[in-house]
């Protein structure tokens, strides 16, 4: 027991010896000052990383080290630092991670075309009011990206579609108005993730995608397990699908692949909501019954909803009680009544003047 003791002293001392090193080594290797004068920044650099902290928004540019150091540089953080776009950035061509959030660059000209290594960009709340060029390759490399809290109005899914390698898409809490070629964020074969929680309460889409775009994305999301996680909370799923009539065009092995990809997604609306319809919920509700897995417990099924008769009730629109309450099967059985009585008058009809042909 004694021997025992001893041992677990021994590693604890150990233990704490290595923390000692490690706390030195890391001492050594920050130099933290006020690198720029004149300026309230303080400055932490390591042999990878430049961090910029207290700068208030007082730097018109990045500060400039000598070349061997800032080629080394794959990491910058400037919160709340610059208040206008940097032109030194180029220095720092290795960049992987560059956060820029807080900053102020309104409508300036934002350049990339040097930053070939970047992996993770942060440009949420710094005043942008349009999305920033990505369509050169020269940010192949883009996995996640940060536009949340700023003033966009417009989204053209046009702008990324050279982010072959993106994997998640922040722009919440932006003003949007409207979304232009949705198609090409969800034809991104690795992004996973986008986030249109919306400050306005309506954002339409400009055109949903046509069948032939959903039959294309289905054979791409075929026998790749993907989910894409979409976050919103002004665009319908109705929204982005084409007319429910014409999902018969779409094969029904398809649709399940889908709504299988989706089915992690919520859209939940308030003012945008579609009104509820008999024939398109018959339509989506179809295709659910055809779903595997009790897939009705996730957030697609649960958040997707159309709008009541009277104007307030928001009803799952795959839920089979929403017929219901919309008096849909009951609608059903009267077509199909009228139908059978039509069916028999004709046959009646047509019996007493075959009769009438036979007399003469």
């Amino acid at each position: 027991m004694f021997i025992s003791f001893i041992e677990q002293t021994m590693c604890k001392t150990h233990l704490l010896l290595l923390i000692l090193c490690l706390l030195l080594t890391l001492t050594n290797s920050a130099k933290i000052s006020s690198c720029i004068p004149n300026t309230p920044c303080k400055c932490l650099l390591t042999e990878h990383s430049f961090i910029l902290t207290n700068c208030s928004y007082s730097l018109p540019d990045l500060p400039i080290f000598n070349s061997n150091t800032a080629i080394n540089i794959t990491k910058i953080l400037a919160r709340n630092a610059l208040n206008r776009w940097p032109t030194h950035l180029c220095k720092y061509s290795n960049i992987q991670i560059l956060d820029l959030s807080g900053s102020y660059f309104h409508s300036q000209s934002i350049d990339f075309s040097c930053l070939f290594q970047l992996i993770h960009l942060n440009l949420s709340n710094t005043q942008l009011k349009t999305i920033p060029n990505f369509q050169k390759n020269f940010c192949k490399n883009l996995q996640i990206l940060d536009l949340s809290d700023n003033q966009i109005e417009i989204l053209d899914g046009n702008h990324f579609r050279l982010l072959n390698n993106l994997i998640a898409l922040f722009i919440q809490n932006n003003p949007l108005k409207q979304i232009n070629h949705f198609e090409y964020l969800l034809s991104l074969s690795r992004l996973e993730f986008i986030n249109l929680i919306s400050s306005n309460f309506a954002m339409p889409i400009k055109k949903p995608l046509r069948v032939n775009q959903w039959i294309n994305l289905a054979y791409k999301w075929n026998n790749t397990n993907k989910s894409f996680i979409i976050r919103t909370n002004t665009i319908p799923l109705q929204s982005i699908f084409p007319n429910s009539n014409q999902f018969q065009l779409i094969s029904l092995d398809l649709m399940k692949i889908i709504f299988k990809t989706l089915s992690k997604s919520t859209f939940t609306t308030l003012l945008s909501t579609p009104k509820c319809n008999c024939t398109h919920l018959q339509n989506y509700q179809h295709i659910f019954s055809f779903i595997d897995d009790d897939q009705n417990l996730l957030p697609l099924f649960q958040s997707s909803t159309c709008l009541m008769p009277d104007g307030i009730i928001h009803a799952r629109l795959f839920d089979r009680r929403t017929l219901t309450d919309l008096n849909c099967l009951l609608l059903e059985k009267k077509i199909q009544n009228s139908c059978s009585i039509l069916d028999y008058h004709l046959f009646l009809h047509l019996f007493i003047f075959s009769f009438v042909l036979y007399q003469k």
